[in-house]
Order: C-alpha cells, then sequence, then structure tokens
C-alpha cells in the first residue's frame, strides 16, 4: 500500500500509471476530516474508491470509477464525492471492494487487502 499524505502526493495520486498490482492500492491522509472530492484526471485505468472516516469505518464505495476521457476540459471531469467527511480514502483496482465485501459500516483495519 503506497501512502499519499503529503498535498503533492495527494494531488498526483496514481494518475499516469498504467496498472496496479492486484494486492496494490494508495492511502490517502488527508490531513484532517472533511469533505472530500476526487476525479479521474490523468488515469489510466478504473478504480475503487473507498471513503473512510477518521474511526477507520468505511463511510461509502465509489465503485468501478472510470478513466477520465483525455480529451475531455478538466473543468468537465466528473467529481466523486465522499457522502460524509471523511479522514482517509483508499483506491483499489475496480472491483475489488465488491469481490472483497467492502461496504458502508465495515472496520478499515478488517479490510482483507
Amino acid at each position: 500500500m503506497e501512502v499519499a499524505d503529503t498535498p503533492e502526493s495527494r494531488r498526483q495520486g496514481l494518475s499516469w500509471r498504467e496498472s496496479l498490482g492486484p494486492a496494490n492500492g494508495m492511502w490517502f491522509d488527508l490531513g484532517e476530516t472533511r469533505s472530500a472530492a476526487f476525479w479521474m484526471y490523468g488515469m489510466q485505468f478504473p478504480l475503487d474508491i473507498i471513503w473512510i472516516t477518521e474511526d477507520l469505518r468505511v463511510a461509502g464505495v465509489a465503485a468501478n470509477t472510470p478513466p477520465a476521457d483525455p480529451s475531455a476540459p478538466q473543468a468537465e471531469l466528473p467529481r466523486y464525492r465522499s457522502p460524509v467527511p471523511v479522514r482517509y480514502v483508499l483506491e483499489i483496482n475496480a472491483g475489488y471492494a465488491s469481490a472483497l465485501g467492502i461496504e458502508p459500516g465495515a472496520q478499515a483495519w478488517l479490510l482483507p487487502l
């Protein structure tokens, strides 16, 4: 699991990578609990975005978020928003959240990753 815990690493995220290993992901520490919005700018593959509260509970899952259309203006790209304020975000390959049974209310430290 890679950690994105600086403004630069959070901004870069997984953008411009060709793939993500099957047991890999990126853990974002937002530094504080807040409403979060992610986009798929520069992504080359779909992801599951898992929203996690400060007490490490899954607040929601944005499943199978597709890569952004590279020809679309950035201002028109969809934003995926946390359902409640969160402290952490986990990005994994699309379909893994469902396959692993990750759903709202799950305790994040128990996730089978």
